[in-house]
């Protein structure tokens, strides 16, 4: 998507294993010196150890590469599998006829391609790569292969690649035999911040065929700060910056860009569990001495007895809710003057003097400053969370959100009997005249979306969930329906995020009946009613046709840039979402108050989608 953008003639931190762009840092320097002598002086047992993705693979298909005529090789990457299946594989990556069934058969086999390559002056090498999933007896079995051997030399050099699970395999007391014979032994480790620069400078210079410095320091910085010198995050992390700066229209990647792409990429599950794992011990550290401060607090406030009691006979203790009869929202007025998503704030100037504009970060729910704070406010959520396995269901909470477009609801009994969420709310919305598109793990992005969101939270005990229905958001809290009287309550977002399953539904209206994901299969009226509604938004160059063209296209990643959703000029949910929260005269109930504010570069007014957050500037050196 961006290649002819930035000159490259193909993206250049693919995750693919393609040796013109290895990167040889010290360690795998030295990997790869290892290897080479192995071959060359004929160990017979080696081994490579490396955390997930140091560039294991990488530096095994560079390898093989680089073998002469006089060089057979077996590459074995999958080796999940048996003794005698592992076997069949090794005998078939060197051509061995395979009518062999047995172990032994198979072995008698490969001996005796191995004396005849020895015999023709060659050597053998048996490479297996995520070695870490052998089982023990298979492992066993490749011992015994180092058994193939004349007087002198070895007929099979075998080299084990893997992560540190396998140092722990050969290290233990079952496998002290093949332990024993690894005569060379080498371990990756990430790269350096210097190196990480270096790495990110060679792979752009091959990629583009000449040096480009496409990246600013302050963004290799955050880059490695993410990463932790890891090649596979690297890649990962600059290959989302460089299609965020495309979709910014940035001929460069600044700090709060590569920040903005990271925080989208920290957000999944699995990367955030890579974190987790090598500080597991520290995390029970640090939540045990939490655990501790948070119950000295509570005694000393005198709210022990309020969090021990439990529930009242009413379901939620109102004492401690604050209760309102106007459903309109907070009990104080959505303040504007104060960051709606907090900016992370930096050194303009970098250590080389650059300077550097720090947009509104569109990531991370704003840290709730030390006044909201509240421990009764805290305690209120979590009695309404523990009273709402049985008083808010999915049918409670949507009843909530119909009241916030004014819809008098009509659900059928039949709907109770459905379990699964994204069923039941998309049958009970097809009811009622709304769209439901489930949301998942961005909180920012359902504040952004700026219309009432129904959350799927954890029961405290580990009953069923409970939902919450969003009906107004603050600079640091999100205002939820408790009950049928209107009654609200306002929770900080670090509250929010404590118990919040990851999940949730928002709900709206499809004004215009737009069919599809424009333009690819959506039929040509809805290309011609979106046109209509860009002009009717303020774009009137947009020609009217049935042709989605490069203006549409433009237009509508603008009006994605601003609302902060993924910008790939495609018309799906979420935009349509926000086309239609820019329309001022529909209908839609709001999370928070929109803006009209002029654009610096077309002229005409355009809805503002938080405080601070603009649109970039064409103008601008770095486009």
């Amino acid at each position: 998507m961006y290649n002819h953008f930035f000159g490259f003639k193909e993206r250049p931190f693919k995750l693919v294993p393609n040796p013109d762009y290895l990167f040889l840092s010290k360690s795998h320097e030295e990997a790869l010196a290892h290897l080479r002598y192995a071959v060359s002086d004929g160990e017979g047992f080696v081994e490579i150890i490396g955390e997930i993705g140091t560039g294991k693979t990488m530096l095994c298909r560079t390898f093989l590469e680089s073998l002469d005529a006089d060089t057979e090789s077996a590459y074995i990457f999958n080796p999940r599998m048996d003794a005698v299946d592992l076997l069949k594989a090794i005998n078939d990556e060197f051509g061995i006829p395979k009518d062999h069934h047995s172990t032994k058969s198979l072995i008698d086999a490969l001996n005796a391609f191995l004396i005849e390559k020895k015999a023709m002056g060659q050597k053998v090498i048996l490479l297996i790569d995520e070695a870490q999933n052998l089982s023990t007896e298979v492992l066993e079995q490749i011992r015994l292969l180092s058994n193939l051997e004349t007087t002198k030399d070895k007929l099979l050099q075998i080299i084990l690649v893997g992560q540190p699970e396998l140092g722990e395999m050969l290290d233990s007391y079952e496998l002290r035999q093949l332990g024993q014979r690894i005569s060379l032994s080498c371990r990756l480790h990430p790269l350096t911040y210097p190196e990480t620069k270096e790495y990110i400078a060679h792979r752009i210079h091959v990629a583009a065929g000449k040096s480009a410095a496409v990246f600013s320091k302050s963004a290799i910085r955050r880059i490695y700060k993410f990463s932790r010198g890891i090649p596979r995050l690297i890649n990962m992390a600059c290959d989302r910056s460089l299609l965020t700066a495309f979709g910014r229209h940035r001929l460069k990647v600044s700090g709060p860009i590569a920040r903005s792409a990271i925080l989208e990429l920290a957000s999944r599950g699995d990367i955030n569990r890579k974190f987790l794992t090598g500080n597991v011990k520290k995390l029970y550290a640090v939540s045990a001495l939490c655990a501790v401060f948070l119950i000295g607090l509570l005694y000393h406030l005198d709210v022990w007895q309020i969090m021990i009691k439990g529930p009242s006979t009413d379901g939620i203790p109102t004492s401690v809710i604050e209760m309102k009869t106007d459903p309109s929202g907070p009990s104080a007025p959505v303040d504007f003057s104060k960051p709606l998503l907090m900016p992370e704030i930096e050194n303009p100037v970098d250590s080389s003097g650059e300077f550097e504009q720090t947009p509104v970060r569109a990531g991370r729910v704003a840290e709730p400053a030390p006044e909201i704070k509240n421990t009764a406010q805290s305690i209120a959520f979590q009695q309404l969370l523990t009273a709402g396995s049985t008083v808010f269901s999915k049918k409670a909470s949507f009843e909530s959100l119909l009241k916030t477009w004014g819809i008098a609801h009509n659900l059928q009994q039949d709907l109770n009997e459905i379990s699964d969420d994204p069923a039941f709310f998309s049958l009970a919305a097809q009811q009622n005249g709304l769209v439901v598109t489930p949301v998942e793990g961005n909180l920012e992005r359902i504040v952004q979306l700026n219309i009432p969101v129904i959350l799927k939270f954890r029961h405290p005990s580990g009953a069923g969930p409970v939902y919450l229905t969003v009906i107004k958001v603050t600079s640091d809290a999100m205002v939820f329906s408790c009950d049928e009287a209107s009654a609200t309550i306002a929770v900080p977002y670090a509250r929010v995020m404590e118990n919040w399953s990851g999940s949730g539904f928002v709900f709206w209206k499809n004004f215009y009946n737009y069919q599809g994901t424009i333009p690819l299969d959506a039929p040509g009226e809805s290309v011609i009613t979106l046109k209509l509604h860009l002009r009717d938004i303020g774009y009137q160059h947009i020609e009217i046709s049935g042709t989605y063209d490069l203006a549409t296209q433009m237009a509508i990643k603008a009006i994605q840039a601003r609302h902060g959703i993924p910008i790939d000029g495609y018309v799906g949910p979420l935009t349509k979402i926000v086309l239609y929260n820019e329309k001022h005269s529909l209908a839609i109930p709001h999370l928070w108050e929109q803006m009209k504010i002029p654009d610096e570069v077309t002229g005409m007014e355009i809805t503002q989608t938080g405080p601070e957050r603009v649109m970039p500037n064409p103008e601008s050196p770095d486009n």
